[in-house]
């Protein structure tokens, strides 16, 4: 099963939306806030995991009616952070990253339901998972299907949490230089901003 490990590394490391919105949120919130983010991704990971031993991820694969459902939800989540984004007002971050003109900063507990939200409404993740772990399974090993799934998908959240980690703690440097940059911060959050429309857009672009 070491071999799934490392393509699930190597898939981690590749360029997508996910590397992309775990790089926008770090860079604006921080790293120690970025790996609230990631948590929040990894669980929604672990629930389509469950949902994919339990069969239901392949139901939603074959419905086009739940399927477009649950894009035009994840669409309009993404387009409510895009416009939250875009209207929050430039101001000085202090050393310990808390912004001291917004005072509806956004917390670490938020931050880790907008990851399992965001992972949850994106179809593609149902998809990624449905072509990704299960012809990974192999009936000649001595462990239930079911439960390589199980394990197939801890090792997948492990290599997202080291990939995703990495990228966190990269933006969470930039961030730092940003601290004292009313406007610096104000480009990020537009940038944020940006990144969950493009991410909006491409849930139809499958």
């Amino acid at each position: 099963m070491l071999e799934f490990f490392i393509a699930a590394l190597v898939i981690g490391i590749a360029p997508g939306p996910d590397n992309l919105f775990v790089l926008a949120q770090s860079a604006t919130y921080g790293a120690r806030l970025g790996f609230c983010i990631i948590l929040g991704l990894c669980t929604g990971i672990a629930i389509h995991t469950c949902l994919l031993v339990a069969g239901v991820s392949a139901l939603i694969a074959a419905s086009p009616t739940a399927f477009f459902v649950i894009q035009c939800l994840g669409a309009a989540y993404l387009l409510y952070l895009a416009y939250k984004s875009f209207g929050v007002k430039a101001g000085v971050v202090n050393m310990n990253g808390d912004s001291r003109s917004e005072p509806g900063m956004t917390s670490a507990r938020s931050l880790y339901m907008r990851g399992i939200i965001m992972n949850l409404t994106n179809p593609k993740v149902i998809l990624f998972v449905l072509s990704l772990i299960p012809p990974a399974v192999r009936l000649d090993r001595p462990i239930h299907p079911s439960l390589q799934m199980a394990i197939f998908g801890g090792e997948f959240i492990l290599a997202t949490m080291i990939v995703f980690g990495c990228i966190a703690l990269l933006a969470g440097t930039v961030k730092k230089f940003l601290l004292t940059s009313p406007k610096a911060n104000r480009n990020l959050n537009w940038f944020s901003g940006a990144v969950f429309v493009f991410l909006a857009v491409a849930l139809f672009m499958v």
